[in-house]
């Protein structure tokens, strides 16, 4: 017969105690790695995880007026903001989404006109997630040059502007992204520190939580 490791003969006393593998013991080591597993996953995910479940409750509206921004309610209006907001939401998933056209004095007989998209949902990764929403704005052949952070305010995520160089002039884009929200102001025929400005002013009073 051939002696295997470990095993006595059936003919040979048990004298020795057997060398066998403790079960419980296994179990106590696996659960401390799922332990630690579990842990490792709490700091790698744990605050993005309290961030979107804080912030699942953020709802976005188009008040009427906003500061100096007053919302332009016509069926042209509708159709370009829509237009944009479609092109944002097919890049970027979103459950609720809305588009609107402000405009805000910038002379004694001239507007500013401001494309205003934002939406809600569960957003995991927010620079991604604006950085999709500017590709959408800029479309398959250009892209947004110059994209820089700005002061996101006191609603928090990450905040950024740029610039498309376009065959009618400069466009002025500037776009949020937090765990419940993203929304970008685009500003046709203006310049980079009217975007910001834009964004700082519009973000708080269409961003709810």
């Amino acid at each position: 017969m051939v002696d295997l490791p470990g095993i006595p003969d059936a003919d040979e006393p048990d004298d020795e105690p057997r060398s066998s593998v403790n079960v419980k013991k296994v179990a106590i080591v696996c659960g401390a790695l799922a332990g630690v597993a579990l842990l490792g996953s709490a700091v790698v995910y744990g605050p993005t995880v309290w961030r979107v479940t804080q912030q699942s409750d953020t709802k976005v509206s188009a008040p009427p007026q906003v500061g100096s921004y007053t919302l332009f309610s016509t069926d042209e209006a509708a159709q370009a903001s829509e237009y944009v907001r479609d092109a944002i939401v097919t890049e970027v998933s979103l459950d609720d989404s809305l588009g609107a056209i402000y405009r805000e004095p910038s002379g004694p007989s001239e507007t500013r006109t401001v494309i205003l998209v934002a939406g809600t949902g569960r957003i995991w990764k927010p620079e991604r997630s604006l950085e999709g929403a500017f590709k959408a704005v800029a479309g398959a052949d250009t892209a947004i040059r110059g994209v820089h952070d700005v002061d996101a305010g006191d609603l928090g995520g990450v905040a950024r502007c740029g610039e498309i160089d376009d065959k009618d002039g400069v466009i002025a884009v500037c776009g949020w992204a937090d765990n419940g929200s993203l929304g970008v102001v685009v500003l046709p025929g203006s310049k980079v520190a009217d975007a910001e400005k834009a964004l700082s002013e519009l973000r708080p009073g269409v961003e709810k939580r």
